[in-house]
């Protein structure tokens, strides 16, 4: 038991030193209230590290703010509080401070400033001068235990300030310097809450109304947060008209006895025009949209999303800063700004972004802890360091760098290449849609001759031509087909279906084919026809002349002469010598077919076959095949092998539709876990200020490079060259084909991905020619056909998920190119059909097979026929005899009828 009660009091000790309230510490911005509040004429800040107020007063910069130093250094100002539409001549703020020592002494006061006419600016500026004791005016102080939370809030037109804390409410009329004190208990009894956000608005009919987000406190253990609506009754009194209470299983219970948490964070930003109020819970990571009146407090929607501030961005309620403070945006802060489309639930762009940069004054990122707006709905944000940055609006066509409040006034820059911005606004210029592009940018030159780049903002973008190359984010016309693929990968022949001499030499002999006439003509079939007619009608001459009986002996002389060219019949058939005649031209065909066959070969020297109806034939015959390149090679084969190793590339690399130049590239070589730098052989930025190019010697076939560009620019897509020299080794017995390949790498309706990474596969491919003549030398011939395989091109698939604003968080672009061989290669062999000596032989073949053909003819006339014709010739007299008979009984049985 004494153990028990040990365990217990050293617990509640501990627990009382944490929840312990001290505001020594004057360099936190972020606990206890708000020191930073705005209008659109000032911005005002408390400094308790440095024991000052710092006003900023518009158009801000270095010449137009003002520090007014603390009566005493042990101030420490808790809360400052403006309305938001204080006019130019309200040059004042409430301000609730405190001593830094124990907190009890809590003063609520006024603290006016006067402006001053300087001749050399434009506006007037807040007087440096100002009597501290005559501007400061404490119109309260309480002595009583410090609160955890603060809230201090003006109303719209600065007659009263709100005072919401942890015990106590005040209501503060500032014209009359009247302080009214209310007590939680009268005016929400029954209930126990602990204030975080506060806002005061005024519904349409003109009352006033205060918005009051907090943690209502169930019992010792619970609370849950709550959201009041309150109808102000200044000076006096004020009244609780609704409230709702949000409920979630995400939900975490807070201890009654805590200190401010940023976890816990409730933020409230309200909508004048619109009778909108949004609500952050940062507990249930949450935001509430409700409309209100001077009755009821009604939930619209909500979202799942929560910020440690809320502000609206416009004046018709559909945009909403949202202030992210453990969200980092690097390389500028630990925090980040999302600008949300409220109708759509749509991020549209962050703060900081690669054009709305934070200029770094410490070597830690700032983190973000408050937001306000000022002017033309311009941010103002605070961060942990008690420094306030200015986000600028910019004009149409234009964008503006941030950085500190107090700095001096940066000119806007025109939007980057490829973007372009249709309103005023502190917002970052936006791409150019697919086939659009940005304005030019001029170049003239002055009267010495120098060149001056002129860029002339893009308020809207302008359609590209039809045949243009032109993704998101274009600059320039860009003609598509200057960027065509180039691959030297040609399929390899395949083998005739015809592999043997005999079949081409037989097909093409004795084939006949009327289209296209050329065919015919140049058959030897059709010839070989034209000869037997020319021989039949010499045999009808013959038959005229054997029947003269003048003309018998040019007949004998005429047989005797064709016996002599016979060849079907051994000299025995004068019909034989004159069919012979077409024998004579088919085998003359042969030999000549087989003569210029033989020089169809090998294909690379070939030119078309004008002998054949095929113009394609070839006296060749090829395979191909798959082999490992850990094969042990042949000393013949081995020189090819290290021709081709030894065979430097040249790398061009063409970034399309870009405004990166020479300057804005890195190189380097990844080596392992190691990188070292690799410089390129040449840069150069195309006429058309949309490319640029760099080549690159490609030190080894299996390497990879990483080009990093870093700028704010984008690139449509990335054209890449591979070259190689041509190479000759053994009076050209192995050679080294000129390697030509380029392939563009694109996305038509998307930049290319920040970080993109190619892989080219590089192939040997050797083809083995084989010589006409057995025991030539072999041929050669080497080439390196590169594949090529990457992953996403594009940033599509996180823009859908996480939102497009992240396209302008970028500011390095990344490619990352990799080569390596394969593994195997691809042998080609090339062979002939029929080498000379083979044609020969097969010649002689189809001479004597002509022979044959022929001869075989005439010996089935000759057993067939013939004796049939003579035994008609010896019976001639029998036959006459049969013929008398049948008309003699065709006659008797015409007359019987």
């Amino acid at each position: 038991m004494y153990s028990v009660l040990i365990i217990v009091y050293s617990f509640m000790i501990v627990f009382t030193i944490v929840n312990g309230i001290t505001y020594s510490d004057t360099h936190d911005y972020a606990s206890y209230g708000i020191r930073m509040a705005s209008t659109d004429y000032f911005v005002v800040l408390a400094q308790n590290d440095a024991f000052q107020y710092v006003v900023s007063m518009t158009p801000f910069g270095s010449e137009y703010f003002c520090n007014y130093t603390y009566s005493t250094s042990n101030e420490f100002v808790i809360n400052v509080a403006v309305g938001r539409r204080q006019n130019a001549s309200q040059l004042s703020f409430v301000y609730l401070r405190t001593n830094s020592t124990d907190g009890y002494y809590q003063t609520l006061g006024l603290f006016t400033f006067s402006r001053m006419n300087n001749g050399t600016l434009s506006k007037d500026i807040c007087n440096q001068v100002n009597n501290f004791n005559e501007s400061r005016l404490d119109v309260k102080v309480w002595n009583r235990t410090p609160s955890e939370l603060s809230l201090l809030q003006v109303d719209l037109n600065g007659n009263y300030a709100y005072g919401f804390l942890s015990k106590a409410i005040f209501i503060y009329d500032i014209q009359n310097h009247f302080v009214q004190d209310l007590e939680w208990e009268d005016m929400f009894p029954s209930m126990s809450i602990e204030p975080y956000a506060l806002e005061i608005g005024e519904t349409n009919d003109g009352i006033s109304i205060a918005i009051v987000a907090g943690y209502r406190l169930l019992d010792i253990r619970e609370a849950v947060p709550v959201v009041y609506l309150i109808h102000l009754n200044p000076p006096y009194n004020m009244t609780l008209i609704d409230n709702y209470t949000f409920l979630s299983t995400k939900q975490k219970f807070l201890p009654t006895n805590y200190m401010y948490q940023s976890d816990y964070a409730m933020s409230v930003s309200i909508h004048d025009s619109t009778q909108q109020v949004l609500v952050s819970v940062s507990q249930l990571s949450k935001t509430y949209m409700f409309s209100y009146n001077s009755t009821a407090l009604k939930l619209i929607q909500k979202f799942d999303r929560s910020a440690r501030s809320i502000t609206w961005l416009d004046k018709d309620g559909l945009q909403a800063g949202f202030l992210l403070h453990n969200v980092p945006t690097y390389p500028w802060a630990q925090s980040r700004i999302e600008i949300v489309n409220m109708s759509s639930n749509v991020v549209l762009n962050v703060f900081p972004n690669n054009q709305q940069t934070i200029e770094l004054w410490s070597s830690t990122l700032p983190t973000f802890i408050r937001m306000g707006i000022t002017y033309d709905y311009q941010l103002v944000i605070l961060t942990t360091d008690g420094t306030v940055i200015f986000v600028r609006a910019a004009d149409a066509g234009y964008y503006a760098t941030t950085g500190d409040i107090d700095s001096d006034l940066q000119r806007q820059q025109v939007c980057p290449s490829g973007s372009y911005k249709s309103i005023r606004g502190s917002i970052p210029c936006t791409i150019c849609p697919t086939m659009t592009r940005s304005n030019p940018t001029k170049v003239l030159f002055n009267s010495s001759n120098t060149a001056m780049m002129i860029e002339y903002p893009t308020i809207n973008c302008i359609a590209c031509s039809s045949a243009s190359f032109c993704p998101l984010a274009s600059i320039s016309d860009m003609n598509a087909s200057t960027i065509q693929s180039i691959s030297q990968a040609y399929a390899y022949p395949t083998s005739s279906v015809n592999p043997s001499f005999d079949d081409i030499l037989m097909q093409n002999t004795f084939t006949l084919q009327s289209t296209p006439r050329r065919c015919l003509l140049i058959s030897p079939l059709f010839w070989s026809l034209i000869a037997l007619l020319f021989a039949f009608i010499v045999l009808i001459i013959m038959g005229i002349l054997y029947c003269l009986p003048t003309s018998k002996k040019y007949v004998h002389r005429l047989q005797c002469l064709f016996r002599h060219s016979d060849l079907i019949g051994n000299g025995e058939l004068w019909l034989g010598g004159l069919v012979s005649f077409s024998v004579i031209l088919l085998v003359i065909y042969g030999f000549w077919f087989g003569s210029v066959f033989a020089n169809v070969y090998p294909i690379e020297q070939a030119s078309a076959a004008y002998f054949s109806c095929d113009t394609t034939l070839l006296n060749a015959q090829f395979t191909s095949s798959l082999q490992l390149l850990a094969t042990i090679k042949s000393d013949e084969e081995a020189l090819m092998f290290k021709m081709l190793d030894q065979q430097e590339f040249i790398m061009t690399v063409d970034f399309l539709q870009t405004s990166f130049t020479c300057d804005d590239i890195t190189t380097q070589e990844n080596v392992g876990t190691y990188s070292v730098t690799f410089e390129y052989d040449n840069c150069t930025v195309h006429e058309n200020n949309a490319t640029l190019s760099i080549s690159y010697h490609v030190p080894d076939h299996q390497t990879t490079l990483q080009i990093n560009l870093t700028d704010l620019y984008y690139i449509g897509g990335v054209y890449i060259c591979l070259t190689g020299p041509r190479m000759t080794s053994n009076d050209s017995t192995y050679i080294v084909q000129k390697m030509n390949y380029c392939e563009l790498f694109s996305s038509s309706d998307q930049t290319l991905g920040e970080s993109t990474e190619i892989e080219f596969s590089l192939t040997k491919v050797i083809n083995r020619t084989e010589t006409l003549d057995y025991g030539s030398i072999v041929n050669y011939t080497g080439i390196w056909i590169p594949t090529s395989s990457h992953g996403a091109l594009n940033d599509r698939v996180a823009y859908a998920k996480r939102g497009a604003f992240l396209r302008y968080l970028s500011t390095q672009q990344t490619l990352i190119i990799n080569f390596q061989e394969t593994p195997f290669y691809v042998m080609n062999k090339q062979e002939p059909i029929a080498r000379v000596g083979e044609i020969l032989f097969h010649n002689v073949l189809f001479t004597t097979t002509v022979i044959g053909i022929f001869t075989l003819v005439f010996l089935v006339l000759k057993l067939t026929f013939m004796p049939i014709g003579m035994w008609i010739i010896k019976h001639e007299l029998f036959l006459a005899q049969l013929l008398k008979l049948r008309d003699k009984l065709k006659i008797r049985n015409d007359n019987k009828l």
